[in-house]
């Protein structure tokens, strides 16, 4: 009887002391690395084709189901047609920096383990318009402009800090290209992207 009276205490403290332990191995920052096909909408599709886009992004969570967001993202466009042009590879590449929040909501009962998101933020990015014919290549590069990206998608857990995360989102910013001689364009570069991610947390 009097071991028990000495142990219980003991293991009380040591489940008070442990507890502090344990919160502090989760830590609020995750990873995110994504890929899928790039969509171009609007004017832009009238030049621009079907691509694809790879990206990653760091997730830190700021509060239960709020997480801001900072990352980088490359997407290719090919282009549709160069019309009497023959032995020419072209393409659109979209590239920058993005940031913004997320929130996700945790779905209970059968659903466990799934998570419906939404987000939005701002993007920081450059257009270019690449060219070669085998022998020769040219690059014009637009200047970085900043625009706008929302989106949305589910959280598949697979594990306990893994998460399979497909996703759409829409992005947008303007771009405008200087051929020299005072001779420039100016367009709106918007497109959807239908991707996967895999979500790591740390």
């Amino acid at each position: 009887m009097q071991i028990r009276k000495l142990l219980f205490p003991a293991l009380v403290l040591g489940a008070a002391l442990a507890q502090p332990a344990r919160a502090q191995t989760i830590l609020p920052l995750s990873f995110e690395a994504r890929g899928g096909v790039a969509i171009p909408t609007g004017d832009f599709a009238d030049g621009a084709g079907t691509g694809f886009n790879v990206g990653a992004t760091v997730h830190y969570r700021v509060a239960p189901m709020v997480s801001v967001y900072a990352g980088y993202e490359y997407v290719r466009f090919a282009v549709d047609s160069l019309g009497d042009v023959e032995g020419v590879d072209a393409h659109f590449i979209d590239q920058g920096f993005r940031a913004g929040a997320r929130f996700e909501v945790p779905l209970a009962g059968t659903m466990t383990g799934l998570q419906p998101w939404v987000e939005g933020g701002a993007t920081f990015n450059q257009t270019t318009v690449s060219a070669s014919n085998g022998s020769a290549s040219v690059d014009i590069d637009a200047d970085r402009k900043v625009g706008f990206e929302v989106g949305a998608g589910l959280n598949f857990a697979v594990a306990p800090k893994i998460s399979i995360a497909p996703g759409v989102r829409y992005h947008s910013h303007k771009a405008e290209f200087d051929f020299g001689g005072g001779d420039t364009a100016e367009g709106d570069v918007n497109y959807f992207t239908v991707d996967l991610g895999v979500h790591i947390h740390l």
